[in-house]
Order: structure tokens, then C-alpha cells, then sequence
């Protein structure tokens, strides 16, 4: 299959989008259910524009890791100081904090839970956050857009949007028939039916094409897209968050198969 110009294109022009943001925002929030592609745009945004920054740190997945470590790891990346394993890194806030303040620095924060994540950082004090002049600049994207209202202005809030049906379809068939160059009817209907299924989540068709790719039996494609119908279908359920949860049932479902 050929590469992903449609969906590539569109990510970075989401990406320069950001950057433009972020040059008039101390911090800028990404917005979205689970799977629609917060990460994905955070990491283009990183790869793309940390190198026009002094000092660079992206911690992903914030939420599932130990506060500690992550403080670690931003006074390591903005400051250069690595910390022996009994060393206080509480004792070393106010560098990173100064850091910010003195230099030109991009932190992106991915998948906070939790107010405490940035301010256990030092990445929400007042005198910076709400001074434009400083370099410093924060990307950090959540899923619940309540905990970050207070501290993160609305004209600095992205909200993600689902994929569209060109995107969507590049994503699916790339994954599912990278080693391709010949596709079927039976194939190609079915994908279309799943691509629909999956609603523009970029990860639910990253996943699913992933599963299904090199599986040439008709039948397991079509358990495949039950088992994606029942989940989204549970209880009647039009929620995102419900639906994301009700996908990853079906992948977790369609793995054991």
C-alpha cells in the first residue's frame, strides 16, 4: 500500500496550527476522548518544533507514572541535572521552575488526569503561566477539559475532531494491507463497513488494521466487525468516552479470538 499523504498532510497542518497557537499562549491544551489522536498530534508537534527551543522535554502518558520520575526527568531535560536515586528532586523545583522562566523552553505533558500533574511540575505557577512574555511554552492534552478550565485559557483549547472519511479509510488500509498491492471487492467492502464502524477514531483503525492485516479468511474479518458493533452498540450508548470504552472491550474480545 502506498504511504499516508491525506491523513499525513492533515496532521501537519494540525501541527503547524498548534505551533501558531503557541506562539501567542504560555500554554495551549489539546481536548478529546481516548483514541482520537492526542498523542499522535503531540509527538508531531514535538518532533517538528522542539529543536526552536533552548530546552526540550515531552513526557508522555503523565497519568500512569510515578510524580517523582517525571520531575526527574524534566529537571535532567531542562536543567541538565541528574539526580543520584537518594537525592530529594522536591529540593530542585524552583530550578526547574526559574528554567522555565529564563529560557525558552517546550514541555508537553501528554495525557494528564489531574490538575496536580502540572502543578506537581511547577508547569502551572501563576507568574508564569500568565505571562505571555516569557519564552517557556507548555502543550499538554487531557481528555476532560474541566480539569484543565481553570489554568489554560478557552481561546488556548484545541479540540480534537474525529477523522474524516478519506483519512480515515488511508489509516485503515494502510495498516491493514501494508504488504499489498492488490485488494479484493470482498476485502474492500468489508474494510469500508469497519472503517465506518470505527467512526474517525484514529487509533481504533490503527488497531484493527493492525489485528486484521496478513488474515485473508473473509470470516474472521466479519467476527471482526460483529465484535466492533456489539461494543459500540452496548446499552445504546452514543457517549464518546462509552464508545471508546466499548472499543476497547471488542479489541481486548477480538485479541483472545
Amino acid at each position: 500500500m502506498p504511504p499516508l499523504p491525506c491523513y499525513e498532510v492533515a496532521l501537519d497542518d494540525q501541527a503547524n496550527a498548534i505551533n501558531s497557537l503557541l506562539q501567542k499562549e504560555s500554554i495551549v491544551a489539546l481536548v478529546g476522548m481516548g483514541g482520537i489522536g492526542k498523542t499522535t498530534l503531540s509527538k508531531k508537534v514535538y518532533h517538528l518544533f522542539h529543536n526552536q527551543y533552548e530546552k526540550s522535554s515531552f513526557i508522555e502518558d503523565v497519568k500512569s507514572k510515578d510524580i517523582n520520575d517525571v520531575k526527574k526527568k524534566l529537571l535532567q531535560d531542562l536543567c541538565d541535572k541528574k539526580l543520584r536515586k537518594d537525592e530529594d528532586v522536591d529540593e530542585y523545583l524552583d530550578e526547574i521552575k526559574q528554567c522555565m522562566i529564563s529560557k525558552k523552553v517546550l514541555v508537553v505533558v501528554d495525557d494528564v488526569d489531574m490538575t496536580r500533574n502540572l502543578g506537581d511540575l511547577q508547569l502551572l505557577n501563576d507568574k508564569y503561566a500568565i505571562n505571555v512574555d516569557y519564552k517557556s511554552r507548555v502543550l499538554v492534552n487531557c481528555r476532560n477539559w474541566q480539569i484543565l478550565k481553570s489554568h489554560v485559557k478557552e481561546s488556548a483549547k484545541v479540540d480534537m475532531a474525529f477523522l474524516e472519511e478519506e483519512q480515515a479509510r488511508e489509516l485503515f488500509m494502510f495498516h491493514a494491507f501494508k504488504h499489498e498491492n492488490y485488494v479484493t471487492n470482498d476485502f474492500k467492502n468489508i474494510s469500508m463497513e469497519i472503517i465506518k464502524a470505527c467512526s474517525g477514531l484514529p487509533l481504533s483503525l490503527e488497531i484493527l488494521g493492525c489485528y486484521l492485516c496478513g488474515i485473508r479468511d473473509l470470516e474472521i474479518w466479519k467476527g471482526a466487525l460483529c465484535e466492533l458493533k456489539a461494543g459500540r452498540n452496548i446499552n445504546g450508548e452514543s457517549n464518546n468516552e462509552k464508545l471508546w470504552k466499548t472499543l476497547r472491550i471488542s479489541y481486548d474480545r477480538l485479541i483472545k479470538i
